[in-house]
């Protein structure tokens, strides 16, 4: 008893279309040949090849060429409808793609996304059919589960499976506002009060720079986000390291220490690989590039 043939070896496969077709068209194999640029002979076992794997003729072998059998023909009436199909989706996403319309989701800090908010209302002014959105989140970058489609972050160590492109580079210093250092400077308080970003490594250039400079008897705040580090400082509270981004840009703050280059960060844009080739994504990416800069992002 013969074995059963696999369900794999009976499958028709893409690439035979064109020379099914060909011959349907054409009536013979000389025709099909023509009408693809290839030797005869190649048609011919490409025709042979399928039958043999559907196990069914699709063509009847004449004197005057070849003709399609009842499943011939069957075949030609759906391959016709499934080419159509084919073509039509092209054209849709084609078109889509060249309207640059749809949904960018785009995530980023909250402090970042203070800095650069021209850059992205200027990126909507360029293209008014995309919907942008943007996330202001402090998590873990959370690509690949589909959230976003782009990420703005600063780090050291972007993962290796998404594609990125590293802007700038980040520095970061201490600031408090002028008024409050011009009280501690006059008083010669070494012990002022010191805002700090919650880390609980200590692992984010912030903390590095805090503990490098903070008087160890010093009373501190502790905050969980950036832009409350800015706020509270830019209120008189106290002095904090933030990112110069921020310090560099607020008229009433002042720079306490100059930027500690060993605690440096990138600016990375990041995307997943699957939605790295989109038409939207490439425009966001091109635009970014071209509009955050060292000027935009303040640094000294």
């Amino acid at each position: 008893m013969k074995a059963q043939r696999s369900r794999a070896d009976q499958n028709l496969e893409w690439a035979d279309m064109p020379f099914l077709l060909s011959v349907c068209e054409a009536g013979s194999l000389s025709g099909a040949a023509r009408l693809l640029g290839v030797n005869h002979s190649t048609v011919f076992r490409r025709i042979e090849a399928v039958e043999a794997r559907l196990g069914v003729r699709l063509f009847k072998r004449l004197a005057r060429g070849y003709v399609m059998t009842t499943a011939g023909e069957r075949f030609y009436e759906r391959a016709i409808l499934l080419c159509e199909g084919m073509d039509q989706i092209e054209r849709d996403l084609g078109g889509q793609d060249l309207r640059l319309e749809g949904q960018l989701t785009v995530t980023t800090t909250d402090s970042l996304l203070h800095c650069l908010t021209p850059v992205f209302a200027k990126f909507q002014q360029a293209h008014p059919s995309v919907e942008l959105r943007l996330l202001s989140d402090v998590r873990a970058l959370d690509l690949m589960q589909r959230d976003a489609d782009i990420a703005l972050r600063p780090t050291n160590a972007p993962p290796e499976h998404w594609v990125g492109r590293k802007l700038a580079e980040l520095s970061f210093a201490t600031y408090a506002h002028r008024d409050y250092w011009q009280v501690i400077k006059n008083n010669h308080d070494e012990t002022h009060h010191w805002v700090m970003l919650g880390d609980d490594l200590n692992q984010s250039p912030m903390s590095k720079i805090t503990q490098r400079r903070k008087n160890e008897d010093a009373k501190s705040t502790v905050v969980n986000t950036m832009m409350s580090v800015f706020d509270m400082v830019k209120y008189g509270f106290g002095i904090a390291a933030m990112p110069c981004y921020l310090g560099e840009k607020h008229k009433d703050l002042v720079r306490v220490h100059d930027p500690d280059r060993s605690a440096n960060w990138n600016l990375w844009l990041l995307a997943h690989p699957d939605v790295r080739r989109s038409a939207r994504v490439n425009a966001f990416y091109d635009f970014a590039t071209r509009h955050i800069t060292d000027d935009v992002l303040g640094t000294p």
